[in-house]
């Protein structure tokens, strides 16, 4: 594992877009794609400095969620979809919690989050989810993600052990986090975060313990 102090992460993100947001006229462009390369300083042995690329990350922004016909709008995506039927559809009431729906605030949707091998192991995802929040997140009051890695290979999910067992890992990552689980049969996977004062959520989480992913 090679160190990284997460003061020294450096994100750049990258977001092209063609006019104005509208949710109306232009569903299908209407979530904001935000590429983000991770890169970090990290001190050699020399003492020299030497900036390492530690990883990626794709976010989608979704400007006032709660005031748009979210699932129309992210329909349009396959990528997108469900997270429009769970919150748009099967349950409303989580904008209802966020507050989104009177005092308005922005979807973030996590869709993917990549930090590579060698500097796994130092929470390092949270830190980037951390700085995410605090640059082109800083009005979003629900973040949404999918807690499975992809399968790298054919074939049902259940006959595949290191899948499951990854999974629940990244489950359990993402809950040390603050993230909920969803419950719904169909919607196992996805996990939801509100920015706002903990006593939002109905769960107690347990806190940080053991080795980080």
């Amino acid at each position: 594992m090679i160190d990284v102090d997460p003061e020294y992460l450096i994100l750049s993100y990258r977001l092209t877009y063609l006019g104005v947001p509208d949710a109306q006229e232009s569903p299908e462009t209407y979530p904001l794609a935000w590429r983000i390369n991770i890169y970090a300083e990290v001190f050699a042995e020399n003492d020299d400095v030497e900036e390492h690329s530690i990883g990626s990350a794709m976010v989608y922004t979704v400007p006032d969620a709660g005031r748009i016909d979210l699932f129309n709008t992210l329909d349009v995506d396959k990528k997108l979809a469900p997270f429009g039927k769970i919150l748009g559809v099967l349950h409303p009431d989580i904008l209802d919690t966020a507050g989104m729906k009177d005092l308005g605030g922005d979807l973030m949707i996590l869709s993917s989050l990549l930090i590579k091998p060698d500097y796994r192991g130092q929470w390092l995802g949270h830190h980037v989810l951390l700085a995410v929040l605090a640059t082109i997140g800083r009005s979003v009051a629900l973040v949404v993600l999918r807690a499975a890695p992809p399968l790298e290979q054919d074939g049902p999910e259940e006959e595949m052990p290191e899948h499951h067992a990854a999974k629940s890992a990244l489950h359990s990552y993402w809950e040390s986090f603050g993230f909920i689980p969803v419950l719904e049969e169909e919607f196992t996977d996805y996990m939801v975060y509100f920015t706002g004062p903990p006593e939002l959520s109905d769960e107690v989480l347990p806190p940080v313990t053991g080795d980080a992913p």
